[in-house]
């Protein structure tokens, strides 16, 4: 008879007697009371499995060891417990069993055979964690492949892991499981184990989700989007020869894949191959699918390699203004359009305030902002007497203090423009027959652009 019918009968049994005839009021209350007891052990051993009483004592007895740092004695009643309790009773038991089959494997790591089969069981801990606690997926499964790079030899195994981990986490996936697969794959194809095909794949999945990481603030995704990076820099898979032969079929097969084409794009542009007619062709057909501001950026490349001057303005303005792209890359787009503007246009003006504008989006800007505000300063031209023709070296001068004052790197840079533009400030007795004077204030209008700075001559 099972406890539900027993427990039943009792209770029926239990209403039809005249309470008041065969028990008195403490009777019928130690009655309930051992009733409930009962009802409350059922419960207790239907938690604990039907073999309740072997599963608690081992948990206990094994817990003990473990917390003692006695693995080697908590092994065999860990292996009971398991045996015991029933599937996903607690996580511990599979944490713990993570921790004992590392023991055993250290312990038997010249036994071959063994030491194979202990680290099957070891793996299968994280897989049960995951079954019974999806909550810790991902912690579980990506411990899990760090173990198999850890512990296994295939590198087609190992590499396999790392995928399907990619795969099914996706944005989640901890930066660190990129960079190892990344690391595989270029040993691999240094070995002649994978083709170049299966390393810029790769590459096209991962470096995306790390992008997206990185725009999430994770704190390991920028210096994980520098190792990839590099690793695939130094695997010398990254020729354009390689790019244009593997993925121009592809592209004419499915052009409007937009996946494949976002990853030719990519590809090519990391490898600076912007001399293609793949790169061209790619990234148009990208706009058109997408006009979003990266693509728009990539037009901007290519147009300004084509001296298309006005396209490539208006495609690295679209790039700024779209809502998609983040302060930071606003911000390197700005000084980009402040240095075109320089450079391409020799509109200073215009080169002002998209420098002013990278400063204000990223202040990391600021001493790189200031070298460009110096060099536009020393190039413009300007009007009026000698002196005042002369201020504009005074304004570049300062810049270029400021310059490397903002940024140390820059030092250097800033101080060979402030050797050589001192020279070019007026001498003291030019300046004296103006009723100008050294320490004086002085406003320098040059070009459109107004600076109020401070007067130094050569003696």
């Amino acid at each position: 008879m099972t406890f539900g019918s027993r427990n039943t009968d009792m209770t029926k049994n239990f209403k039809k007697l005249n309470i008041n005839k065969v028990m008195n009021k403490v009777s019928v209350l130690l009655f309930l009371a051992a009733l409930s007891l009962f009802s409350v052990q059922a419960s207790a051993q239907g938690k604990y499995g039907k073999d309740s009483v072997e599963c608690t004592r081992n948990l206990s007895f094994y817990n003990d060891y473990v917390k003692q740092g006695n693995l080697s004695e908590a092994a065999p009643l860990w292996r009971a417990a398991f045996r015991y309790c029933p599937p996903g009773l607690r996580q511990t038991l599979y944490v713990d069993g993570q921790k004992i089959f590392s023991y055993l494997i250290e312990k038997n790591k010249g036994n071959v055979e063994l030491k194979n089969a202990l680290v099957d069981s070891l793996l299968m801990m994280y897989d049960l964690r995951t079954q019974y606690f999806p909550k810790y997926a991902l912690s579980a499964q990506t411990n899990k492949v760090i173990e198999i790079v850890n512990l296994k030899t295939d590198n087609k195994y190992i590499l396999n892991a790392l995928e399907e981990n990619i795969n099914t986490f996706g944005p989640s996936t901890e930066p660190s499981i990129m960079v190892l697969a990344m690391q595989r794959a270029s040993a691999m194809y240094s070995a002649k184990e994978i083709g170049a095909e299966k390393v810029m794949s790769l590459y096209s999945q991962i470096s995306p989700l790390v992008e997206s990481q990185i725009k999430a603030n994770h704190t390991e995704a920028s210096q994980a989007k520098r190792d990839i990076d590099n690793l695939f820099a130094v695997s010398g898979v990254a020729s354009c020869e390689n790019i244009v032969t593997l993925f121009e079929p592809k592209l004419k097969a499915t052009p409007n894949d937009k996946d494949l084409v976002s990853g030719i794009v990519k590809l090519l542009n990391d490898g600076n191959c912007f001399q293609e007619p793949l790169f061209l062709s790619a990234v148009e057909s990208l706009y058109k699918m997408d006009p979003n501001y990266q693509s728009a950026y990539y037009l901007y490349k290519l147009y300004s390699i084509k001296d298309d001057h006005e396209n490539a303005v208006k495609m690295l303005q679209e790039a700024i203004d779209s809502e998609q792209s983040t302060a930071k890359e606003d911000a390197e787009y700005s000084y980009l359009l402040a240095s075109y503007y320089l450079g391409k246009l020799d509109n200073s003006a215009r080169a002002v305030v998209a420098a002013k504008q990278a400063m204000e989006l990223d202040p990391a800007y600021t001493g790189k902002v200031y070298m460009l505000l110096g060099s536009v300063w020393a190039s413009v031209k300007c009007g009026g007497n000698e002196v005042e023709q002369r201020g504009k070296w005074w304004v570049a001068v300062d810049y270029f203090m400021k310059a490397k004052n903002a940024d140390a790197s820059l030092a250097e840079e800033a101080d060979r423009f402030i050797s050589t533009y001192r020279q070019y400030f007026p001498l003291q007795e030019d300046a004296f027959m103006y009723d100008i004077v050294d320490g004086a204030s002085f406003t320098v209008s040059c070009g459109g652009m107004r600076e109020t700075t401070t007067v130094r001559t050569r003696k």
